[in-house]
């Protein structure tokens, strides 16, 4: 009777949370950071996947957040949008692969936003994305932000880049890149190795041409429509 009710009673606190927290695998996508956004830079290896677990020796509740290197935070629930840290911790790897200086740095602000004083509470929020879904988990006495995108929309973009066919040229680009046979309306960004935005625009005619005369020197990353990404070198 006794382990009956304990059931009950640990079920029923899962339930009073959002059950797609636990019923999601999530991979990161963008930090927030002082109002500055960085979205999750490419390396070499694959992207692990975030996941809500829950403990039943002791009782408990953890989030584990995967970029390169991985954060274990324990923690409790108030409410039915807040988990508060009562301990964590995080490996410290570091990564050495291409790309080495983006990722790395976006790394040591994952792993800053959970290494945290015991007591530190994270309110979160699961908002539709398309086809799937978008964790935002925001630190709510700083207000940074960890956005995450369900494994859902990472297939459902996927997928939808198999079927989709552009061309970009020139690659080396030195004045100016041009991107056809795309459809109109779509979302195009550029983004530098560092992880910060050097263009945003809609394209339009089926195409889009971007002016790149002040790029310095380097390697770039166009995204459409955040799911295809093609990379291109700036002379």
């Amino acid at each position: 009777m006794k382990k009956a009710l304990f059931l009950l009673l640990s079920g029923g606190f899962l339930f009073a949370q959002n059950s797609e927290l636990f019923s999601n695998d999530w991979h990161i996508s963008k930090i927030v950071t002082g109002g500055q956004t960085v979205i999750t830079p490419m390396m070499d290896i694959a992207l692990a996947k975030s996941d809500f677990v829950t403990y039943t020796s002791p009782v408990g509740y953890a989030f584990n957040s995967r970029h390169f290197n991985s954060c274990q935070i324990e923690a409790t629930f108030s409410g039915s949008n807040i988990f508060t840290r009562v301990n964590s911790a995080c490996t410290l790897g570091m990564y050495g692969g291409n790309n080495v200086t983006a990722v790395n740095s976006y790394d040591q602000k994952h792993t800053d936003f959970y290494i945290v004083p015991t007591g530190t509470s994270y309110q979160y929020e699961i908002v539709p994305n398309g086809s799937g879904k978008t964790l935002i988990v925001t630190n709510t006495l700083n207000g940074n932000q960890i956005y995450y995108n369900n494994v859902n929309a990472i297939l459902a973009a996927r997928e939808a880049n198999l079927k989709k066919s552009f061309l970009v040229f020139s690659n080396p680009v030195k004045d100016q890149l041009t991107v056809d046979n795309i459809e109109n309306n779509l979302s195009v960004k550029v983004f530098n190795m560092l992880g910060q935005k050097m263009y945003e625009g809609k394209s339009a005619d089926k195409k889009i041409t971007i002016n790149t005369q002040n790029f310095a020197t380097g390697q770039y990353i166009l995204i459409i429509q955040d799911e295809k990404v093609y990379k291109f070198i700036k002379e």
